[in-house]
């Protein structure tokens, strides 16, 4: 395959524009066109048609536009490190969902940090689907994600911790320190949060599970602190990490409520690519330090 096609194909369909295309590689439009003609007749498939002013990509032309993100983000990566290794660098980049960056991974980063100084710690906040796409791509090295089902089928998670979840309620709230069933819970309003997000799959998933309809959609928040912000200003009822929410229980700015026969987690999950065989320093670092946390 030609990868001088490939890349400006790519770069095409990042900005949904030959024209774009063109002025961004400072080429003319008609040799943007013929670059991606060419890579069509090269491989025997349309990748491309006119949608207005811009084009549209067929369904072949969205699984390359993926694959030739991928290998150009590998090439980039690939790179990186070459510059490192003649620097003598280590750089470690990681995607991570809330709950690993604010509760989990602070105080390893800094006890990994002391004992190696030199090395370059770069951490990207996400979602669960975020970090994926941007292990998938080549963007990191690994990512860290909460959540109750495994995801992409090319990415490889491996479990390294449980995380219990609470149902949150402000203190004034008719359900605070109550015991009640799932069913009961159902008619109160809720804070959902964004699709695409753990904590929401496991909010349905609880409900699927018990045969109960869901909650009551109340307002839907992205972000686990700015949910639980809007439980603790008095409004509805959340899903929250237990490590997220202790200490504003404790201060009586959030109140649990208590679901019978319903003990809530998910799981703590390395995710690194299936093709790779990544077993970072820092990666073993981190299991040694939770399983020490944990005796």
């Amino acid at each position: 395959m030609n990868l001088h096609a490939l890349r400006i194909f790519t770069i095409v369909a990042k900005l949904e524009s030959i024209t774009e295309a063109a002025n961004l590689l400072h080429i003319s439009q008609p040799a943007v066109t013929a670059q991606v003609r060419n890579l069509e007749r090269e491989i025997g498939v349309k990748l491309i048609s006119s949608k207005g002013r811009g084009i549209q990509l067929t369904s072949e032309g969205k699984f390359l536009y993926e694959q030739g993100l991928r290998l150009f983000q590998l090439e980039e990566q690939i790179e990186e490190k070459i510059k490192t290794f003649l620097e003598k660098k280590e750089k470690i980049q990681i995607a991570s969902s809330y709950i690993s960056t604010n509760y989990i991974l602070p105080p390893i980063v800094a006890s990994y940090k002391q004992e190696n100084p030199d090395v370059e710690i770069y951490v990207s906040l996400g979602n669960v689907q975020s970090v994926e796409e941007r292990v998938l791509n080549y963007e990191v090295d690994f990512g860290l994600v909460i959540q109750s089902n495994i995801g992409h089928e090319d990415l490889y998670f491996e479990k390294i911790l449980d995380v219990p979840f609470w149902f949150v309620v402000h203190p004034t709230h008719p359900l605070a320190n109550k015991k009640i069933s799932m069913f009961d819970l159902s008619e109160y309003d809720f804070v959902y949060r964004e699709k695409g997000s753990s904590t929401r799959d496991l909010l349905e998933a609880i409900f699927y599970t018990h045969n109960c309809p869901l909650p009551k959609f109340g307002i839907e928040v992205q972000g686990v602190l700015e949910s639980i912000k809007f439980v603790e200003a008095g409004y509805g009822i959340a899903i929250a990490p237990a490590c997220g929410v202790v200490e504003r229980i404790e201060q009586g700015k959030l109140a649990r409520v208590f679901v019978k026969q319903a003990e809530i987690h998910q799981s703590l999950f390395i995710c690194t690519r299936k093709i790779e065989k990544c077993e970072h320093k820092f990666i073993q670092y981190l299991k040694k330090s939770l399983i020490e946390s944990e005796t």
